[in-house]
């Protein structure tokens, strides 16, 4: 799951990323008003993160653990 913090400045925020099995997160900044998922996205895959698609809806994990335990949970 990602969600985006709005700063105090004008613009400015962050992208928050959590596992949605253990909710570890990730956090990644943005001055342009711009929030870039997609940069987050790369940089979360970068650093060991996946993703799955499951019942039509986009999830985030920390690791490969966590994912397999988020799916044989939740299917």
């Amino acid at each position: 799951m990602k969600e985006v913090e709005w700063g105090l400045i004008h613009g400015e925020g962050t992208i928050v990323c959590y596992c949605d099995q253990c909710s570890s997160t990730e956090e990644f900044e943005f001055d342009d008003s711009q929030p870039d998922y997609r940069a987050a996205q790369q940089q979360l895959f970068d650093i060991g993160w996946k993703s799955l698609k499951i019942s039509g809806e986009w999830h985030d994990f920390c690791c490969e653990e966590c994912r397999n335990k988020y799916v044989k949970e939740n299917t």
